[in-house]
């Protein structure tokens, strides 16, 4: 082999070489981006989840808040409609008692 061949044989060593080292190089750039996305994608996943529960907790403190306001009203009407069956029940005890009363007299009436 002369010298003008070896030189040709060099030269594709070195362009071979090169070619390798950049794709090397290419790849390590790749890998890096595709772990930077990774990490960027696993940050978007905690924090949504994280988002959803600070919303689910919200939501949770609403709907205790609403059951309690809800429960307070229907404590305040079950206490009316006691309050009205309790004097709707005096009253019909008052009639009986006066129609006692009523009877009672006329019966004494009748004996004198």
């Amino acid at each position: 082999m002369d010298e003008k061949d070896l030189n040709k044989v060099n030269e594709a060593i070195e362009r071979l070489n090169e070619s390798v080292r950049d794709f090397y190089e290419a790849a390590a750039e790749n890998t890096a981006a595709v772990q930077e996305s990774n990490i960027q994608l696993a940050q978007n996943l905690f924090e949504s989840g994280v988002e959803a529960l600070k919303i689910q907790a919200e939501f949770n403190q609403y709907t205790l808040q609403n059951l309690s306001e809800q429960f307070q009203k229907h404590q305040e009407v079950f206490r009316e409609l006691s309050r009205d069956s309790l004097g709707a029940y005096e009253n019909f005890l008052d009639s009986l008692f006066s129609y006692y009363e009523e009877v009672l007299g006329e019966s004494e009436n009748v004996g004198d």
